[in-house]
């Protein structure tokens, strides 16, 4: 299967090691792999994924850090409302993995720990692809 991944360069040691947990969960299956500056970038990489039909499922990769305003909050309003149309759209899965942390611990267990948001991310795209090739 053909997947791809859409990752911030934002806080790049969170966001590399949601892409290194996401290719080792799907090794043996064709990935691409693209960097945006920002998580505000991501939906409208993963429109240009989804565009071409060429991919099973895309996974979208960045941290968000709550702060002091409610900026963070309107940027992950935007970006969930934008990939969750993207995936209506155009009819391919799209696995949502833009985090929202508010401590250096939360984002280090969501991104490299048990909860590796990475590979279940994967877990999910691989789990969306199989359903959509069933049907």
């Amino acid at each position: 299967m053909r997947f791809a991944i859409v990752a911030s360069t934002y806080h790049p040691e969170y966001c590399d090691a949601l892409v290194a947990g996401a290719e080792a969960e799907l090794g043996g299956h064709e990935l691409t792999l693209c960097r945006v500056p920002g998580s505000f970038e991501i939906p409208l990489q993963v429109q240009r994924f989804a565009r071409t039909g060429e991919y099973d499922a895309i996974l979208a990769f960045g941290v968000v850090w709550q702060g002091e305003t409610a900026h963070a909050q309107e940027i992950l309003r935007a970006v969930t409302d934008a990939l969750m149309r993207v995936a209506l759209e155009e009819d391919v899965p799209v696995v949502h993995e833009v985090l929202s942390v508010k401590t250096e611990a939360e984002a280090r267990e969501r991104t490299t720990g048990e909860l590796s948001r990475g590979r279940e991310g994967a877990r999910a795209a691989l789990a969306m692809a199989e359903l959509g090739r069933r049907i």
